[in-house]
């Protein structure tokens, strides 16, 4: 799965704000309601939705479970869902929840604790939030009605999420249990989401585990676990090649650095410790059920050895050619934090006040009895140089082999036809594009089962739109082609070619290409889908503000009025509208991109720059800085250090990787090196789109361009049990 950023930066927060949700699993509530405060909080935060919300809330009077089963899910409601799901949305999730713990023969043994945390919830991850439960019901019930164990059911569950959809990696952004199915295809995350969906909705507590990064390789993954008879399991999801607690990842996870288990709300554990709470989630630090564990103990200090309370530590391990963060902890009133992670190494760090402090620690099962206490000193001008070799390998007396899968023994015929009559639909849907619209065909086949949807704004959109529209469909990535409908592509395509008009009226002028990419491209960046641009375009538009300066003005009057609220790793982003209705939000990211949707929805050409944190407008002549927090600052490129850095020249660094000399293949980005900065909290952060550079093939010695500032090159070596060799030297000025 690939590593998301948005995802990172969520878990990072998270993890540290360690935040209590005033959530109760108490049969039968007292009053007044234990969640009453944060109830409050998610009217004050929801918008125009908070009506909703609340005759949600009221409509279970006369039932004292659902009574508190509705409480529990608003009081824990991410801030895209308390701004966007409906009354009935809601209710049909909760109504089908009960329905399903009615109707199943173990649906009223599972405990009433785990039913709200692992069974009513509507959501499994940062997927957008859709109406999934009542059709997976009605659809999986019958499956499962002759089932003669809780086993055999969940077994028949991920049997039926196979034979709609196979792994593939797809985008950044999660896709809901629908968008999987119409696709056909999902990374591991995403078949989470199916899979914990189609479980919940016949009654069976599930839930996300994952590891937030690989040792011994690159990237993650995650899977499901599944509650049978009371006791948790694992299961490869949406892959029936394997039974409970056997799948591919049985060996490797046993390396794993750090296992993390998802519950919404506040949950308890008896069997694990809690790694942290946060917003409307609590993260259960599983990585001892996986794999060896040891708890260890940090204690931070400044120079003089004086304690430091309330600092954030992380703990990295080599990822991707960078130090990838899988936790993070706040420190006591003593400067001491305590974690349980498993084998091998782990750069533990921290930095506050222009202080920061790096140290390796290794545990090796067989070689030391536990994890070594590690002491962190915070020192000025600290660097972290130097080459140091991580360790992971161990003698493991499991030795976990990866067991056959079924679909190569004797269930192989039968599991070859589930997988062949999913393919042969999204084949079907190929072959129609490929009929009305041949020209298009490859751009239109990428809808999967919503291939219909696509052809019908094709066929239905007036001609003088209909380039646009055409332009439109064939560079939208297939995740929002997927769920997309026929109204909405023509109105991106007429109001978008409206607005170009206006602009050009009040003299803003620019290519086609242009127009392409920043005007009538409805996505920005890894955020949900979602159709702002009808309401945008009333309200942003230059009919309304006759002026560039107005309408700059304009948005920035609205993100003075916007306040940050916490989030936790759980719902996706706010949408642009969200940000819109209900002034607030979650990430600067949502109020970059509700700009640049703005800017769009008025004619202005305008990207977001999510590594540098501002947002560009095309003035007909050139690209501008916007700097939402900013306004008297628009157009300044020496506004701060950071854009005078990004416009000024680059700076040019050459280097070479001696270890390749003698290697026959060229050293890759993000395999073999990276170049990463450090965060203001002691985190490395790998710099992915603003550097430039290329490898002369004859000495294979690279020579990149990048902004001028301090940065790190980080080379990897890895020997034949994949652990690393890591050089950290630092570059630039």
């Amino acid at each position: 799965m690939l590593l998301n950023k948005s995802y990172l930066r969520i878990i990072i927060s998270i993890l540290l704000s360690l935040l209590l949700c005033s959530c109760s699993t108490k049969k039968h509530a007292a009053q007044p309601s234990p969640y009453f405060n944060s109830i409050q909080n998610i009217l004050d935060t929801s918008g125009n939705n908070r009506s909703g919300l609340e005759t949600f809330i009221s409509r279970y009077t006369d039932s004292p479970e659902k009574r508190q089963a509705a409480q529990f899910l608003i009081a824990n409601l991410p801030p895209s869902d308390r701004a966007g799901l409906s009354t009935e949305e809601l209710a049909e999730n909760l109504d089908y929840a009960f329905l399903a713990r009615e109707s199943t023969p173990w649906g009223m043994n599972v405990a009433w604790s785990d039913f709200l945390h692992y069974v009513l919830p509507h959501r499994v991850s940062q997927e957008k939030a859709v109406s999934w439960r009542k059709e997976f019901y009605t659809e999986i019930l019958p499956l499962v009605a002759s089932c003669k164990s809780m086993k055999e059911a969940v077994l028949t569950v991920n049997r039926w999420c196979f034979s709609k959809t196979g792994f593939k990696s797809t985008q950044r952004w999660d896709q809901n249990p629908l968008m999987t199915i119409n696709r056909g295809w999902g990374r591991c995350e995403e078949a989470v989401i199916l899979t914990v969906s189609a479980l919940r909705s016949v009654g069976i507590p599930a839930r996300q585990a994952m590891v937030p990064a690989w040792q011994h390789s690159d990237d993650n993954h995650t899977w499901t676990e599944v509650q049978v008879d009371g006791k948790w399991h694992y299961i490869e999801s949406a892959n029936p090649d394997y039974g409970l607690d056997h799948a591919w990842f049985s060996g490797s996870v046993r390396k794993a650095p750090l296992v993390i288990s998802y519950a919404y709300g506040d949950a308890k554990s008896a069997d694990f410790p809690i790694l942290g709470k946060a917003f409307g989630c609590t993260l259960i630090n599983t990585t001892a059920r996986y794999a060896p564990a040891s708890k260890t103990e940090i204690q931070l200090t400044d120079s003089s050895g004086t304690p430091v309370p309330d600092a954030g530590v992380f703990f990295s391990v080599l990822n991707y050619a960078t130090f990838r963060p899988v936790a993070g902890k706040t420190t006591d009133s003593e400067g001491k934090a305590v974690i349980t992670l498993g084998p091998g190494s782990i750069l533990i760090s921290a930095a506050q006040n222009k202080t920061s402090a790096y140290i390796g620690s290794i545990w090796i099962p067989g070689e030391q009895a536990q994890r070594p206490p590690v002491m962190l000193r915070l020192q000025k001008d600290n660097k972290p140089e130097g080459t140091v070799n991580f360790r992971f390998a161990y003698k493991d007396a499991l030795n976990i082999p990866t067991p056959p899968k079924n679909s190569e023994g004797a269930k192989k015929v039968k599991f070859d036809s589930i997988k062949n009559a999913r393919l042969q639909k999204l084949t079907g849907m190929k072959k129609t594009a490929g009929k009305y619209a041949p020209q298009h065909a490859s751009a239109i086949a990428k809808a999967g089962l919503n291939t219909p949807q696509i052809l019908k704004a094709i066929n239905t959109c007036p001609v003088a739109h209909r380039k646009s529209l055409l332009d439109l469909i064939s560079i939208m990535p297939p995740a929002d082609l997927l769920t997309t409908k026929a109204e909405v592509l023509i109105s991106h395509a007429l109001l978008s070619d409206q607005a170009r008009k206006q602009a050009e009226s009040v003299g803003l002028r620019y290519s086609d290409d242009i127009f392409i990419q920043y005007v009538l491209n409805p996505r920005v960046m890894y955020e949900q889908p979602s159709n702002w641009r009808p309401l945008f375009h009333k309200k942003f538009n230059f009919n309304k503000s006759q002026k560039m300066q107005r309408l700059l003005r304009q948005l920035g009057n609205i993100n003075a009025g916007i306040s940050i609220i916490r989030r936790g790793p759980l719902g996706d982003s706010l949408s642009p509208e969200e940000v819109l209705h209900t002034r607030t939000s979650s990430l600067a990211s949502e109020i970059c991109i509700f700009n640049t949707a703005a800017l769009r929805s008025a004619g202005v050409p305008a990207r977001y720059l999510d590594e540098q944190g501002w947002v560009e407008f095309h003035d007909g002549d050139s690209w501008q800085p916007f700097y939402p927090q900013f306004l008297d600052k628009v157009g300044n490129k020496n506004a701060v250090k950071e854009s005078t850095a990004y416009y000024s020249q680059w700076q040019s660094i050459s280097f070479k990787l001696p270890h390749f000399d003698k290697k026959k293949r060229a050293p890759q980005y993000f395999k073999d090196f990276t170049i990463s900065g450090l965060t203001g909290d002691g985190r490395f952060q790998p710099i992915e789109k603003t550097v430039e550079g290329r490898m002369d093939i004859k000495n294979k010695s690279w020579k990149i361009s990048i902004p001028r500032g301090e940065y790190y090159l980080i080379t990897v070596q890895r020997n034949a049990h994949s652990e690393p060799t890591i050089s950290v030297h630092e570059i630039g000025k």
